[in-house]
């Protein structure tokens, strides 16, 4: 189960991009959000302060949308934010969630918008996770001792396999993945059927959902 656990938390804060039509594009941006590190010292800054200095150290284009920055006005709120060598994309987040704000790659630019101006239309998507289920398993090694009472190594039969990832879970792990709260919505659902999920959600979590479960197949 820790395997997973990790699974799940590298998931969650490794992407920080919604894909906007632009799969290419978004993943070199994700990827480099995810690989540079920053060290920051904010008080009482503001949000236009905050991601310029995320401009002028990435080289990437950020735009604060009008509804974003209407909202970061009418709350007042300052940022003040102390992190040491921590990825860029896991400072932005620690920027943005807790105002009710996300980011998506359009045309060469970061967009920083609401969540509410970033899209709701779900879409809908079939995932084939059969090769997934079932298949992260420990294996105990050979049992060593004595055979026929005179020294020598007996191999004894393997046990059965201790299955620590089943179907019955999936479904919650990818909620805690991609965000609990990116699950309110009416419109989004998952359901599992056999081998196959059926997932009503935003692009940027299909996004997600698809790193997550390359994730999982990297352990199988």
């Amino acid at each position: 189960m820790k395997l997973i656990a990790a699974l799940a938390v590298v998931a969650a804060c490794g992407s920080t991009l919604a894909q906007d039509g632009q799969a290419d594009p978004a993943r070199k941006v994700r990827d480099k959000l995810a690989s540079m590190r920053i060290t920051l010292d904010f008080k009482d800054a503001r949000l236009d302060e905050v991601i310029a200095y995320f401009q002028e150290y990435s080289g990437l284009n950020f735009h604060l949308d009008a509804d974003a920055r209407a909202k970061v006005d009418a709350d007042g709120a300052k940022i003040t934010l102390k992190l040491k060598d921590v990825s860029l994309s896991t400072a932005l987040k620690l920027i943005l969630n807790p105002r009710d704000l996300g980011c998506v790659y359009r045309d060469g630019v970061i967009v920083i918008a609401t969540r509410a101006g970033l899209g709701t239309q779900t879409v809908t998507r079939v995932y084939d996770v059969r090769d997934i289920l079932f298949q992260i398993q420990d294996f105990p090694g050979p049992k060593l001792g004595l055979k026929d009472k005179e020294p020598g190594i007996e191999f004894r039969p393997l046990e059965e396999p201790t299955t620590l990832f089943t179907q019955d879970i999936l479904p919650d792990l990818i909620k805690v993945s991609t965000g609990d709260r990116a699950w309110d919505d009416s419109s989004a659902s998952i359901q599992q059927i056999g081998g196959l999920l059926v997932i009503s959600q935003t692009r940027g979590v299909h996004d997600e959902v698809r790193r997550f479960l390359d994730l999982l197949r990297q352990y199988k």
